[in-house]
């Protein structure tokens, strides 16, 4: 299936270099994030891995809850399962997530991500596109139309993505991710630092702020 244009010349520019052989990538990345709006921001460290030859990805974190208690956390979509799985010190359980809503809500993010393994746009024969208008691609899988992402670009860079319903506890709710800065690495270019909010009734609420430290294919 070909690209849209404007998708197209992101590839183009952006991931002119990776091996053909290339299934995915692996990333590292540190940053803050928080439970709730009223809740303090706290730092993290994170490995992810990224298929670009199928939908799925896992971010495996650890997050300084306090001065001596860290969260294991496990964000996940593979084989065609998702699954969030909260633990403190890797061992006692907190958090778990996982059924349909849980499925939408990590292709989502996994569409959402795309920037980090651009390669996938070309390479994942899941992915379905189309451009909307001069600076906005939508992006969904085969299975899941109603799942899909918009990707938002500005002078030629993916600076955005958005969804009008991502499942959220017992709601859908408006969500979306902003990427800030560009850099590159073994040379793609790459958004390197990046943020993400629901955009509730009572008001948008940002939960995740990060940047990447190292990334490489696989």
């Amino acid at each position: 299936m070909s690209l849209p244009p404007l998708l197209q010349a992101y590839v183009d520019t952006h991931a002119p270099s990776v091996h053909a052989t290339s299934t995915g990538v692996l990333f590292h990345q540190e940053g803050h994030m928080r439970l709730g709006p009223d809740k303090p921001w706290v730092p993290f460290t994170a490995e992810q891995t990224m298929r670009a030859d199928t939908t799925a990805f896992r971010w495996h974190a650890r997050v300084k809850m306090a001065p001596l208690m860290t969260a294991i956390v496990d964000d996940a979509y593979e084989d065609k399962k998702g699954l969030l799985d909260a633990k403190l010190f890797g061992l006692i359980p907190v958090a778990h997530g996982e059924g349909p809503r849980v499925d939408r809500g990590e292709v989502q993010r996994y569409l959402a991500e795309l920037p980090w393994c651009p390669h996938a746009f070309e390479r994942n024969p899941d992915l379905r596109f189309e451009q909307r208008d001069d600076v906005t691609v939508r992006v969904w899988c085969e299975h899941d139309p109603d799942a899909h992402v918009d990707l938002q670009f500005k002078e030629g860079n993916i600076v955005g993505a958005f969804t009008e319903r991502r499942p959220r506890d017992d709601s859908d709710d408006p969500w979306q991710g902003r990427f800030t800065t560009y850099g590159e690495h073994q040379g793609v270019r790459l958004p390197v630092e990046g943020e993400v909010q629901w955009n509730l009734p009572d008001g948008p609420f940002a939960y995740w702020r990060g940047r990447i430290t190292a990334w490489e294919t696989t």
